[in-house]
């Protein structure tokens, strides 16, 4: 794990240093790279809790434009989507996996506890779920470089994890604060990476890929007439919190891609996995309508 110590405030790190803390995915990328004579092509896959479904739809989309991606950078359930995407499922996989999401599914997933953790779920059992999905590998033995951002809730600063085992990397990455135990790591509490870096698209800048493609999942906060003059529940009242933060950080991190992607999804509220369909199905159009502007983007990195 590389560990961001120059930079405590709470703003995406900037590139200059990240790219020092970004050695083992550039020596990764690096080895993919040579003899390919092509621009490299990396993604950011920003997070949105059940949001970031539609990252499948944008992975699939890529796939059938046959638009190479040589690197990964995720946070939260761009880093569950990335992570398991490097670790060796294909799009039509992560597909079949998404559309079958029901709310069965989701509660069969749910630990809650005593929350005097730091949260209202331990997270073992989706921390079980996502060693099954990325077949306990380490950042090493993945098929592309990949890495993720997470935050220590104690001192707030961000952490790129690129080293370890995967799943570990990626429950730290997800853990939105309230709602998931911190994961401790290396003497660390960390949670979610989009209290400081929604879409990490810095990362990409600091790898020096060609073509950079960012995909913004964020939402729009838009109540219900039956939510209007209601009390959310504690874990709305986490979950849009979290949003409300990300969108203000977003948007500056966001802008340094190439391109960014962004799929209607942002009326989809964060806990609600069982609409999978449709956010899959909104990221896949999404990318579609982008698929020009990249082919634009690594006609021009050609010359």
């Amino acid at each position: 794990m590389g560990l961001i110590d120059e930079d405590r405030s709470l703003v995406a790190t900037p590139v200059e240093v990240l790219r020092t803390r970004l050695a083992a995915t550039r020596r990764r990328l690096g080895a993919r790279m040579d003899g390919v004579r092509r621009p490299s092509v990396g993604l950011a896959l920003g997070s949105g809790a059940a949001r970031g479904l539609a990252h499948i739809g944008v992975l699939e989309a890529l796939f059938r434009s046959r638009i190479p991606v040589d690197v990964i950078v995720g946070c939260s359930m761009g880093a569950v989507i990335g992570g398991c995407y490097a670790a060796g499922m294909d799009a039509s996989e992560l597909l079949e996996i998404g559309m079958s999401i029901d709310r069965r599914e989701v509660f069969r997933h749910i630990d809650l506890i005593v929350p005097n953790r730091g949260g209202l779920m331990s997270g073992s059992r989706i921390e079980a779920l996502l060693e099954e999905l990325t077949k306990g590998k380490t950042f090493e033995q993945l098929r592309l470089p990949f890495a993720c951002t997470a935050a220590d809730i104690n001192t707030g600063e961000e952490v790129v994890i690129e080293d370890g085992a995967v799943y570990e990397g990626i429950r730290a990455s997800s853990s939105i604060p309230g709602v998931l135990q911190p994961m401790m790591h290396g003497g660390r509490a960390l949670v979610d990476g989009g209290i400081l870096n929604p879409i990490p698209a810095n990362y990409l800048a600091a790898l020096g890929v060609d073509v950079s493609i960012a995909v913004d999942v964020m939402p729009v906060l838009k109540p219900s007439p039956e939510q209007l003059g209601k009390a959310p529940s504690i874990v709305s009242t986490l979950i849009n919190s979290f949003d409300i933060m990300g969108r203000l950080v977003a948007a500056p991190v966001a802008c340094m891609a190439t391109v960014v992607i962004r799929p209607q999804v942002g009326e989809v509220f964060g806990a609600e996995f069982w609409r999978a369909p449709e956010l899959i199905t909104e990221g896949f159009r999404a990318a579609e309508a982008a698929i020009p502007a990249i082919r634009e983007a690594l006609d021009q990195s050609k010359t």
